[in-house]
């Protein structure tokens, strides 16, 4: 007598099973799968920090391009615009710093030291745009005020979404972001999300307070420091 070798298929039932299992499994784990995935903007961000960070500092401390002067009248660091040469091109003025910043950066795109806003929202242009696809709005400044920073701004994805800066109500994740350059060569954030991307690793759902509270502490510390 032959044995019945005929394999059985999966019932419809089994299959409903199957299904739900999946669904209840996918559920559960992709938030969890998301919480730990890099956000990728403040990864760019932080990344065109410290670009900024390298670029202004080469610059600033540069003798043959912001060179110390014995003119009283004239401004230290970014602050001398007198005219120099750097691989054959001279700089000058106030389009100086924006020109001589360009040009040490790896460009996907010409110079536009024009450039004060991002031209088109949804194919953001501004000052120069980088092999990574970072859109900079370089400052035209003389850098007159010691105490008066000028601003890079920095769009780190492109022509992807949002394109905007951060706001509590409608732009809880932005691609958009300052950086603040003085005349000294000083870099600092002052913006909500800039502290946040730059200072913490674990983004918050209610960052303005988390910053807040942070940067309570830390004047809490340095008056506790400076009464010792």
């Amino acid at each position: 007598m032959k044995k019945n070798t005929q394999k059985k298929g999966f019932t419809l039932g089994e299959m409903v099973v199957t299904v739900g299992i999946i669904g209840f499994v996918a559920m559960v784990t992709l938030p969890l799968l998301k919480s730990v995935l890099p956000n990728q903007e403040m990864m760019m961000f932080k990344k065109a920090y410290y670009i900024t960070e390298r670029v202004v500092s080469e610059l600033v401390n540069d003798e043959i391009l912001y060179p110390d002067s014995d003119d009283p009248n004239q401004n230290p660091y970014f602050g001398n615009t007198e005219e120099v040469e750097y691989k054959g091109e001279q700089y000058s003025g106030d389009t100086k710093f924006c020109e001589l910043f360009a040009s040490k950066i790896n460009k996907s795109s010409e110079v536009d030291c024009s450039a004060h806003s991002f031209t088109d929202a949804v194919n953001p242009e501004g000052t120069v745009t980088t092999t990574d696809g970072v859109v900079w709005i370089l400052p035209i400044s003389t850098f007159a005020e010691e105490t008066e920073p000028q601003d890079i701004i920095m769009d780190v994805n492109g022509n992807k979404q949002p394109n905007c800066f951060y706001n509590r109500e409608t732009c809880k994740k932005p691609d958009r972001f300052t950086v603040k350059v003085y005349q000294d060569g000083r870099v600092s954030v002052e913006g909500i999300m800039e502290k946040e991307y730059l200072y913490r690793s674990n983004i918050t759902k209610d960052a303005e307070n988390e910053t807040e509270d942070a940067r309570n502490e830390d004047n809490a510390n340095e008056e506790n420091t400076e009464g010792e």
